[in-house]
Protein backbone atom coordinates (compact mmCIF):
# COMPACT_ATOMS: atom_id res chain seq x y z
CA UNK A 1 0.00 0.00 0.00
CA UNK A 2 2.95 2.28 0.76
CA UNK A 3 4.52 1.92 -2.90
CA UNK A 4 1.23 2.63 -4.92
CA UNK A 5 0.61 5.70 -2.66
CA UNK A 6 4.43 7.12 -3.37
CA UNK A 7 3.85 6.42 -6.56
CA UNK A 8 0.09 8.32 -6.78
CA UNK A 9 1.89 11.43 -5.45
CA UNK A 10 4.83 11.27 -7.38
CA UNK A 11 2.65 11.02 -10.18
CA UNK A 12 -0.08 14.24 -9.34
CA UNK A 13 3.12 16.55 -8.30
CA UNK A 14 4.64 16.08 -11.57
CA UNK A 15 1.08 16.34 -12.81
CA UNK A 16 0.83 19.28 -11.77
CA UNK A 17 3.88 21.00 -12.30
CA UNK A 18 4.02 19.93 -16.14
CA UNK A 19 1.40 22.65 -16.72
CA UNK A 20 2.45 25.07 -14.16
CA UNK A 21 5.82 25.29 -15.54
CA UNK A 22 4.30 25.64 -19.15
CA UNK A 23 2.64 28.17 -18.59
CA UNK A 24 5.31 30.42 -16.46
CA UNK A 25 7.79 29.65 -19.46
CA UNK A 26 5.60 31.07 -22.04
CA UNK A 27 4.01 34.04 -19.85
CA UNK A 28 7.72 34.66 -18.77
CA UNK A 29 8.66 34.78 -22.70
CA UNK A 30 5.51 36.84 -23.64
CA UNK A 31 6.41 39.43 -21.13
CA UNK A 32 10.11 39.49 -21.63
CA UNK A 33 9.28 40.07 -25.60
CA UNK A 34 6.87 42.33 -24.77
CA UNK A 35 9.29 44.62 -22.67
CA UNK A 36 12.22 43.95 -25.08
CA UNK A 37 9.99 45.20 -28.15
CA UNK A 38 9.09 48.42 -26.02
CA UNK A 39 12.72 49.42 -24.88
CA UNK A 40 14.01 48.67 -28.75
CA UNK A 41 11.35 49.75 -30.68
CA UNK A 42 11.16 46.03 -32.41
CA UNK A 43 7.31 45.34 -32.07
CA UNK A 44 6.28 42.19 -32.49
CA UNK A 45 9.61 40.56 -33.28
CA UNK A 46 10.84 39.67 -29.95
CA UNK A 47 7.74 38.90 -28.50
CA UNK A 48 7.21 36.42 -31.10
CA UNK A 49 10.71 35.02 -30.86
CA UNK A 50 10.12 34.64 -26.72
CA UNK A 51 6.92 33.62 -26.87
CA UNK A 52 8.29 30.68 -29.20
CA UNK A 53 11.28 30.17 -27.34
CA UNK A 54 8.95 29.54 -24.23
CA UNK A 55 6.94 26.90 -25.87
CA UNK A 56 9.71 25.18 -26.95
CA UNK A 57 11.26 25.07 -23.15
CA UNK A 58 8.26 24.07 -22.25
CA UNK A 59 7.67 21.14 -24.54
CA UNK A 60 11.53 19.73 -23.57
CA UNK A 61 10.48 20.50 -19.90
CA UNK A 62 7.51 17.82 -21.26
CA UNK A 63 9.45 15.36 -22.35
CA UNK A 64 11.73 15.75 -19.13
CA UNK A 65 9.34 15.22 -16.93
CA UNK A 66 7.51 12.43 -18.28
CA UNK A 67 10.53 11.08 -18.73
CA UNK A 68 11.04 11.32 -14.76
CA UNK A 69 7.46 9.82 -14.04
CA UNK A 70 8.06 6.73 -15.85
CA UNK A 71 11.19 5.86 -13.64
CA UNK A 72 11.45 4.21 -10.55
CA UNK A 73 13.37 5.31 -7.89
CA UNK A 74 16.18 2.88 -8.15
CA UNK A 75 16.90 4.24 -11.75
CA UNK A 76 17.28 7.45 -10.19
Amino acid sequence: MKQGRRAWVKAVSLGTSIPATFAALVMGGFYLGRFLDRQLNTSPWLLLAFLFGGMVLGGFYFAYALKALGMTDDEK
